[in-house]
């Protein structure tokens, strides 16, 4: 009768361990889905202001302050952005959930990829003939305009 006892209480552990790892698993999944829905939002905001300014100003090339951009969000030291030549990139670190809500908020542009052995990929797998500025790092999920 004991051993019947410990055997009920072992599986009911081992199915309440289940249960709670499979919960942490879900949880961590969101967490992520739900930054990268941010990161994103912020890199699309970000080129829109960068985008409005450099209309009014007629500026080619460089960076705009973000005091500049009135953001509604402290840009984090991971967000960068440049004009080069009359085109804008921002970019940041490929973080969990980024690149796929990137492609959802910017409802599929072929404008998005990432930085592969020093060249730029859109995520459809294309390739590109585009120079990254200096100091985009490898796997930098990127956004072109």
């Amino acid at each position: 009768m004991g051993w019947l006892v410990m055997a009920t209480g072992l599986i009911f552990l081992f199915i309440t361990g289940d249960i709670l790892n499979q919960q942490t698993a879900d949880t961590t999944a969101t967490v992520q889905q739900k930054s990268g829905e941010m990161w994103a939002s912020q890199m699309l905001l970000l080129a829109n202001r960068v985008n409005d300014v450099r209309y009014v100003t007629g500026q080619q090339n460089g960076t705009i302050p973000p005091d500049q951009l009135a953001l509604p969000f402290t840009p984090d030291r991971r967000l960068h952005w440049q004009l080069i030549q009359g085109r804008l990139w921002v970019w940041m670190p490929d973080l969990p959930g980024l690149a796929e809500s990137l492609r959802r908020r910017s409802r599929g542009s072929a404008l998005t990829g990432t930085l592969k052995n020093g060249r730029l990929f859109w995520f459809s797998g294309t390739a590109t003939d585009l120079t990254p500025p200096p100091g985009l790092p490898e796997g930098a999920v990127v956004y072109v305009n």
